[in-house]
């Protein structure tokens, strides 16, 4: 799935091919990716612009003027900015054509990803109940999400109504850069400890974004190589080993993530 870096990507990718261009039409080619009325998708992009463009944890909303189109990309979604004279890139579901002749396609292959359309990017983010951006938030912000929290330190960093951004993958990245385990309660973390926590949390992500999200391009020293059976913790050498946490498979060091 998509998290914080990739969609960080997809931001960028949008800023530097898709802005100031008027929509002249869309294409819907499949409509199940559709949170709002087909007809008011198109009444609010047609004839507008993509302005701007705010990622907050794995949402790009994306500035039509008076209203925000909302792009959620699923397991497996990703865009294609193209010549109408090229063939449409496959698993397309939207696409937007612009006077210039190009197109920006919105790929979802399996389904899950989501387009929407809000008035107001607060009440958006207070709809779904998304905490801080994970990329974006400050040491203080940090400890305030933290409050009255006594969840295991692996589902917290996946709540995005704690933090906003962070996936299952980055989650095992931080974990093991932290030396926490997986299991271990967010509650019985000293203050240094929450404080190298959060240092983490934003390397990781600036090192994604740095790569693209592309995690074939990992050096051998980071976990993310490693988070298959039978493969061996860079460090230690030892076994790397795996924990099912609300339906969702982790990888880490049992020796230099002692609980």
């Amino acid at each position: 799935m998509p998290e914080l870096p990739e969609v960080e990507t997809y931001k960028r990718y949008l800023d530097e091919t898709s802005l100031d261009q008027i929509i002249v039409s869309i294409k819907v080619i499949d409509n199940r990716v559709l949170d709002v009325d087909e007809s008011y998708l198109r009444k609010s992009v047609i004839n507008n612009r993509f302005k701007s463009s705010i990622r907050h944890g794995k949402y790009l909303l994306v500035n039509l003027g008076q209203k925000y189109l909302i792009m959620h990309f699923g397991m497996t979604g990703d865009l294609t900015y193209y010549n109408k004279k090229d063939d449409e890139p496959k698993f397309s579901k939207v696409i937007f054509h612009f006077n210039n002749d190009f197109n920006l396609a919105y790929i979802s292959r399996r389904m899950f990803g989501r387009l929407d359309i809000t008035d107001s990017f607060k009440d958006f983010i207070k709809k779904k109940k998304l905490g801080p951006d994970a990329f974006k938030m400050s040491l203080d912000e940090f400890k305030g999400a933290l409050t009255r929290r006594i969840a295991i330190v692996k589902n917290l960093l996946l709540n995005q109504s704690f933090v906003a951004g962070i996936g299952n993958i980055y989650s095992d990245e931080i974990l093991f850069r932290t030396k926490l385990n997986p299991k271990i309660k967010i509650d019985s973390l000293d203050e240094c400890k929450v404080e190298e926590l959060y240092t983490n949390i934003k390397e990781v992500l600036q090192y994604g974004i740095e790569k693209q999200g592309d995690l074939s391009t990992y050096p051998d020293h980071f976990l993310i190589p490693h988070r298959k059976k039978e493969e061996h913790c860079p460090i230690c050498k030892n076994e790397i080993e795996y924990v099912d946490l609300s339906g969702r498979r982790g990888f880490f060091c049992p020796n230099c993530q002692k609980r």
